[in-house]
């Protein structure tokens, strides 16, 4: 994938502007459903840019429940309707997991694989700026809600990865939806995987993130 920079964005554009600005990009799904066992109705896409000093995610979904429980940074928002996206720059074999529900609530942590990460600090996670839109959906939609986030992601919450500018770099990445706790428990994947049980944990099924 490639992810493109847009000059008229910074990490200190208004977050709302910023959202009307990706309504306009092309949208990518996160369609894959690797475990049957867990198969669900919820339609999921994404648009990402960046702008040399910040990553800018949307996330779009349609789904039929709504359960936020999770109000604490580093707090347990897989639970929740929650969007991720796990990336690593270079070829740098630790990897982020940036984990968001539906209220903006975020979940970042670092390392190499799925035991001993790192959380990051919560002052640096709260430098994250989100802005939120729950709605009913319109009767014979297909689902009850539509909810989108948009968030921007400073530069800064790459400390370990010493970046520097996202210009030209390259990296590794994968995009998720989930709700463990949701009544209707999915796990979606943008790059499929192959596993027996739930786990967005395997970098060897990352797909291949090139930044303009």
């Amino acid at each position: 994938m490639r992810i493109p920079a847009i000059a008229s964005i910074s990490q200190s554009s208004d977050i709302q502007e910023v959202s009307e600005l990706l309504d306009t990009l092309p949208q990518h799904h996160i369609s894959h459903q690797p475990w049957i066992e867990f198969k669900s109705n919820c339609h999921t896409s994404f648009v990402i840019a960046h702008s040399g000093d910040a990553i800018f995610l949307k996330y779009y979904v349609k789904e039929d429940i709504i359960k936020l429980a999770t109000h604490q940074t580093n707090g347990r928002v897989h639970k929740d309707n929650c969007v991720e996206f796990f990336v690593a720059f270079e070829s740098q074999k630790k990897y982020y997991n940036i984990e968001i529900n539906c209220a903006g609530v975020a979940l970042i942590g670092y390392g190499e694989g799925r035991l001993n990460r790192k959380l990051l600090d919560e002052k640096l996670i709260n430098k994250i700026n989100a802005h939120i839109n729950i709605q009913t959906a319109p009767l014979n939609s297909g689902n009850k809600y539509r909810w989108q986030v948009t968030v921007m992601l400073p530069i800064e919450v790459f400390e370990e990865s010493n970046i520097g500018s996202l210009n030209q770099k390259s990296g590794l990445g994968n995009f998720f939806k989930c709700g463990d706790d949701l009544p209707n428990k999915h796990f979606y994947a943008w790059s499929n995987i192959e596993a027996k049980k739930p786990d967005f944990h395997l970098p060897q099924f990352f797909g291949k993130l090139e930044f303009s």
